[in-house]
């Protein structure tokens, strides 16, 4: 029996429509400047198209009707997934970009059944110096990569 994927037609729509609103409401509210020189609503209008495209790259294969089974939703990786994010946004004031990013990434990696210590090892110190690379020296947001307080 053949069926759609409504998961992702469901979260291919939300995520069209959050980024068209999102994209939407920067062009209205916000100068967005030329690319040159930059206005406060150039990154998040981009960055709201950005959205609205990867929605509709996962809704358009979800229209095609399918026999591969669904699988069920993975309670485990959702919340493991969400406890990373909250440690991050937690450690980053507190412990600096580096710690964080490596924290991110230990936690994220026991949303996979079989966790590889060396994989994850080497995963997060390349993360957090893309992360270090990009947002401190490339973007010049001023999050310091090491600081201890508690």
């Amino acid at each position: 029996m053949q069926r759609f994927d409504y998961r992702d037609i469901l979260g291919g729509l939300l995520l069209i429509v959050l980024g068209l609103f999102f994209a939407l409401y920067g062009t209205a509210e916000y100068p967005i400047g030329e690319l040159r020189r930059m206005g406060p609503g150039f990154f998040p209008v981009a960055l709201g198209y950005v959205l609205a495209a990867l929605g509709l790259l996962i809704l358009l294969p979800a229209l095609r009707p399918s026999n591969d089974p669904i699988e069920p939703f993975a309670v485990r990786v959702f919340v493991t997934v969400l406890a990373a994010i909250a440690a991050f946004a937690l450690a980053v004031p507190r412990l600096g970009m580096v710690p964080a990013t490596m924290l991110l990434t230990v936690i994220s990696a026991f949303a996979e059944f079989r966790v590889r210590p060396v994989r994850t090892a080497i995963l997060a110190v390349g993360l957090s110096l893309l992360a270090v690379l990009i947002f401190t020296w490339g973007l010049g947001v001023p999050v310091p990569a090491f600081r201890w307080e508690f």
